[in-house]
């Protein structure tokens, strides 16, 4: 190997690695912070790896936890690789959730197990990317912004299952507000020699599926371009709008059937209230994995054991129940750090101006339609 290619393999593994010392750095400073309040930090990450990863039960657990994520992040990283900032991921899935518990509900006994989860996947499905319709088209048509509609769909999202669970979908005969049941043996099995059930594999396969349609299509490469340079997909005429409205839709139908695959899999029902809150995760993910599909499985392997392992640690090692969240978000937090760096410092690199933008895409800056933010692959540079 030339010293060139060993330059350019050393490079390609770069973000890779900032996004791991954003990681560690993140487990330092919640040690200190747990050591600053008296606990024994080191015990408690033990405890964080010994529950997700320590037997077969936790390694179960975690493989269970990767399907929804798996899912959701697929979906969220088509949406930002368009440029499109879809924030109403937690109502999407809720929405879906619903919806497929009471579809599967409605037909188990009626049609072979198979059909069933079929139609209450699809209806998942459907759920999620219906909720992502009104932010779609405020956006497409006026130019809103779908951060404020689609985070705002959330709340809406929130109380409107809260009472259909409560009232027209409640199973009267239990006391607690919850949609009737579905039987174990209508749920999602599991995969032959384990007792994780086959939503993980749906959760790799959208996965593989987002990559190949970055990787191998049209559709994916106009989707690219809008997300890298919003001006050049004006320029080049290509069909925005669509684009945009594709892109939030794709992303909470995954959502949605994010939200199927838990009810189907796991839980078996929609009880009110249930929020898992699997938005915030994914953008850590997807970010993280510098919009790249090939990166998802391995740190969502990663999130999935510390969710796991973090369920354990209030009890065992009485450190905050919020710990696990403020590990996320000081991993963002320094992940916008080292990209900063690894900018900045990157040989033959710097940040490009406006007026590099405009010779570059051959559109003016003011030609964009209004309510286009610049979008994450822009700022990451090629996911690729």
């Amino acid at each position: 190997m030339t010293f060139r290619a060993r330059i350019l393999a050393a490079s390609s593994l770069t973000p890779f690695v900032s996004s791991l010392i954003a990681i560690a750095l993140a487990f330092l400073v919640g040690g200190l912070f747990l050591e600053a309040r008296g606990k024994d930090a080191i015990e408690a990450h033990r405890i964080l790896f010994e529950r997700g990863l320590g037997d077969r039960d936790g390694l179960t657990e975690t493989f269970k936890q990767m399907a929804p994520l798996l899912i959701v992040s697929g979906g969220l990283l088509i949406s930002l690789r368009a440029g499109v900032w879809n924030i109403g991921i937690d109502g999407q899935f809720m929405v879906g959730a619903l919806m497929a518990g009471v579809t599967g509900a409605a037909l188990a006994g009626d049609l072979s197990r198979w059909l069933m989860l079929v139609a209450a996947a699809v209806m998942g499905f459907a759920g999620g990317l219906l909720w992502a319709t009104p932010p779609a088209l405020l956006r497409v048509r006026w130019g809103l912004n779908e951060i404020i509609t689609t985070l705002m769909m959330n709340y809406v999202a929130l109380n409107l299952t809260s009472w259909l669970v409560k009232g027209p979908a409640r199973d009267k005969t239990r006391v607690a507000p919850e949609t009737k049941k579905i039987p174990i043996a209508d749920r999602l099995p599991a995969i032959p020699g384990t007792e994780v059930h086959v939503g993980l594999i749906v959760g790799v396969v959208v996965v593989v599926l987002v990559a190949v349609l970055f990787r191998s299509t049209v559709i994916g490469y106009m989707l690219n371009v809008l997300g890298r340079n919003p001006r050049a997909a004006v320029h080049a005429g290509l069909p925005v709008g669509r684009l945009t409205a594709m892109a939030l839709l794709l992303s909470a139908g995954f959502a949605g059937l994010a939200g199927a695959n838990d009810v189907l899999g796991v839980q078996g029902f929609f009880k009110a209230n249930w929020d898992p809150g699997y938005g915030f995760t994914a953008f850590v993910l997807v970010y993280l994995a510098r919009l790249n599909p090939a990166w998802l499985p391995p740190f969502v392997f990663f999130f999935s054991f510390l969710l796991i392992g973090g369920d354990s640690m209030p009890r065992r090692a009485d450190v905050p129940t919020y710990y696990v969240e403020m590990l996320e978000g000081l991993m963002l937090i320094f992940f916008a750090a080292v990209v900063y760096f690894e900018r900045l410092y990157a040989p033959g690199r710097r940040p490009l101006t406006e007026a590099d933008e405009t010779t570059q895409s051959g559109v003016p800056s003011g030609s964009l339609s209004p309510g286009h933010p610049q979008g994450p692959s822009s700022v990451l540079g090629d996911p690729s």
